[in-house]
């Protein structure tokens, strides 16, 4: 078994490369019983509690190293293990121990005593505004990032469809969003009828889309890495090329023989992935597969390493509309963060209403609607000349 051996200096490692390294090559079939997260598709990943157990043979030395080298899963694994062996960390707000406390897994990361988590927990869905005036300084400040960055990408979440009528996940009951509560903080009972894929086949690009479609005409964005499955970035406008589609396309279906694409005009997404249908390419013919990742499962390797290439080359990630929560996506905007760490005009620039575990290493922090956001940076941009005046604001 080999953990991962992090340098005490020197560039930082792709987190994709670093967890090839890290990984625990027994497989466990064998073991295989309650809890386990891969059960019944372990493939030649191990499970939970041998990963823990493999770890716990080892000394933590990774551990010596600020817990933004350390990759985050590996990092909460260790943390599970210390608190089922009684060693209980101290408490992120008051430093107190407490056994039955809890880590919170989503976002900070953090371990919180039973009274500060019941704080930690109400405080978490909260949503910032900045004031105008304050919102005003800080576009500015983006789009001047923009007009001296050589290499931008953007990292899109549902905030970013929220304006196209599609709920989130995570937002609290007393959201500001149109599209009200996200559908994981809504009881099962209070949830729309129908499936959130429903929604996601009627919509049409809202004004965050068309915004980045403009910055990309324009050539100041390079490309969108997106968590969202709804398609609204290639509806509008955005090419296959300049996009990674990290979680997949309801209506993007995929060759399982020789991987080719087909876009279509409806939703393909279906049980089992089969979509029925067959490879129009000349002597392929092989079955078509939806191109949707459900949770759990892997994402394709071919975009993955695409989004990782675009990461290593960008000096300016605008991660939009997302809690930065999910992986292996999230570890992606925080590796550009790493990567430009103490460069006051580079690195991670966060527009979202709640918060984000990547808040402490983003250069830039902007809490408002994606929406007026966009569009007010871009009006910047305009009238600075940065953004060419063929590119029509109110177009596209």
């Amino acid at each position: 078994l080999k953990l991962l051996r992090l340098p005490s200096s020197g560039p930082v490692a792709p987190p994709h490369q670093a967890r090839g390294m890290a990984r625990v090559t027994s497989s466990c079939p064998q073991c295989c019983g309650e809890g386990c997260r891969y059960h019944g598709r372990h493939g030649s990943r191990s499970c939970r509690g041998c990963e823990d157990a493999a770890r716990s043979q080892h000394s933590p030395h990774w551990l010596r190293f600020p817990a933004h080298r350390v990759i985050r899963e590996d990092f909460l694994r260790h943390k599970r293990l210390q608190i089922s062996l009684g060693r209980i960390p101290r408490c992120a707000g008051c430093g107190k121990r407490d056994a039955k406390g809890r880590v919170d897994e989503v976002q900070s990361r953090n371990f919180y005593c039973t009274a500060c988590w019941a704080k930690y927990d109400g405080d978490r869905l909260v949503e910032h505004f900045d004031e105008p005036d304050v919102l005003e300084q800080k576009c500015a400040a983006l789009a001047k990032m923009i007009s001296s960055a050589r290499h931008i990408i953007a990292f899109t979440g549902a905030g970013v469809s929220t304006g196209a009528g599609i709920a989130d996940f995570r937002s609290g009951l007393n959201t500001k969003l149109p599209t009200g509560p996200g559908m994981w903080e809504l009881p099962k009972a209070d949830r729309q009828a129908g499936n959130i894929l429903e929604q996601c086949a009627q919509a049409k690009p809202g004004r965050a889309h068309k915004s980045l479609v403009r910055l990309w005409k324009a050539g100041l964005l390079k490309h969108i890495i997106t968590q969202n499955v709804d398609g609204l970035h290639r509806k509008s406008g955005i090419p296959a090329n300049a996009l990674s589609e990290l979680h997949g396309n309801i209506f993007v279906e995929r060759c399982t023989k020789c991987d080719d694409e087909f876009e279509r005009d409806f939703n393909v997404i279906c049980s089992g992935g089969l979509t029925g249908r067959h490879c129009d390419r000349a002597r392929c013919g092989g079955a078509l597969r939806h191109s949707g990742v459900g949770f759990g499962q892997d994402l394709s390797e071919k975009i993955t390493d695409k989004a990782w290439k675009e990461c290593e080359r960008a000096d300016l990630c605008l991660a939009l509309g997302s809690s930065i929560t999910v992986t292996p996506a999230s570890d992606m905007p925080a590796y550009v963060a790493e990567r430009h760490r103490g460069k006051p005009d580079k690195g991670l620039v966060i527009a979202n209403l709640q918060s984000t575990p990547c808040d402490g290493q983003a250069a830039l922090r902007l809490n408002g609607m994606v929406d007026d956001i966009l569009e007010r940076v871009e009006a910047i941009l305009h009238e600075k000349g940065v953004l060419p005046s063929d590119v029509d604001l109110l177009s596209t």
